[in-house]
């Protein structure tokens, strides 16, 4: 128990930096943690990623593609084991298809720790006076305990257009889809005492053709592109100390190609994203779907990453595994259409 707290105190060092001058790099780090067990398991490659309501944050024209309703939903313990996590961060989703060919959505996550323990201050002025003296050593006791809350609220649109692109005689006409979509987002923290709120804007685009028809290859299958940027407007975020956060741009590139397989329905999909942020980061993903079971493994900047997902009727579960710098990370997540 006491190792716990004491891990949780060192997670508050990093969240109290956040609105410390100079910490920039850690204001909304809690959004930095990804949404949806199939993007996870396939490294974070998820830029031009379609099919599912969840991919919003990472490229908001996604939504354009759906054809359905959708509901979303996550969980994925944080720092610590799956039963008995350190903090915890959950999302829930729903997105609608609505006349005139749009998409609306509205998503919240929500990243929590809680018992961080508050401890006094050290009595005597070094280490070697509280060795020698005993009443001067602490005891481990904390003063009490307060609590980290980080919600974001997802208001999102996306439509879809098509149009044909004629390539000349010899190869014809290309038809493509070119899905738009942004996200408006509301940010809340409260950090003890402390409280925090932003409002930021994510934009992104999608280009999506059939390559066969491109190369006259009937076999060969669809092909996408995305783009999109991410705190479109270094999102500021305001302290009720008075002091300034600002969440740096992300631009996300990416491309998916999806290939069907001679047997069952089989679906291979291969994908590809390019992150810069505070750095230009490679991720890839490689996912096989058949018999209404997929199996996916993926490679992200920590190593490699692994999942499954299960298609029943309306329901979709998915699970993902992999590796961080602070701990293992297990996510369930589910998406039901409607």
């Amino acid at each position: 128990m006491k190792m716990k707290r004491f891990l949780k105190f060192s997670l508050l060092l990093l969240m109290i930096s956040s609105i410390s001058p100079a910490s920039d790099r850690y204001a909304g780090s809690a959004m930095e943690l990804g949404i949806g067990a199939r993007p996870l398991a396939l490294g974070g490659a998820a830029a031009a990623m379609v099919n599912t309501g969840e991919t919003f944050y990472y490229n908001p024209a996604s939504l354009g593609m759906l054809k359905k309703p959708h509901i979303n939903l996550m969980y994925a313990p944080t720092f610590g084991s799956f039963a008995d996590p350190m903090a915890t961060y959950n999302y829930m989703g729903f997105a609608m298809p609505i006349q005139g060919g749009g998409v609306l959505s509205i998503n919240w996550t929500r990243f929590a720790v809680d018992d961080i323990p508050i401890y006094p201050e050290l009595k005597g002025k070094s280490f070697s006076e509280r060795n020698s003296n005993l009443e001067l050593r602490p005891n481990g006791s904390p003063l009490g305990f307060f609590q980290d809350v980080e919600d974001v609220f997802y208001f999102s649109f996306a439509k879809t257009l098509e149009s044909i692109l004629p390539l000349g005689w010899w190869y014809g006409d290309l038809p493509f889809t070119f899905p738009l979509g942004i996200n408006f987002k509301l940010l809340r923290q409260k950090l003890g005492d402390a409280s925090a709120s932003g409002m930021g804007i994510d934009i992104g685009s999608m280009i999506r053709f059939n390559l066969g028809t491109l190369v006259h290859q009937r076999q060969l299958g669809e092909l996408t592109f995305g783009f999109s940027v991410l705190d479109i407007t270094q999102t500021a975020v305001v302290w009720s100390t008075q002091h300034h956060d600002r969440i740096p741009r992300t631009l996300f590139f990416g491309c998916a190609y999806s290939q069907q397989l001679w047997f069952s329905q089989g679906v291979l999909n291969f994908f590809f994203t390019n992150q810069n942020k505070y750095g230009s980061y490679n991720y890839y993903g490689i996912e096989l779907a058949a018999y209404s079971l997929a199996v996916r493994i993926g490679k992200n900047n920590d190593g490699l990453t692994a999942g499954a997902g299960l298609h029943w009727k309306r329901l979709h579960t998915d699970y993902a595994f992999a590796s961080n710098s602070f701990s293992q990370v297990h996510r369930i997540s589910c998406s039901i259409s409607l």
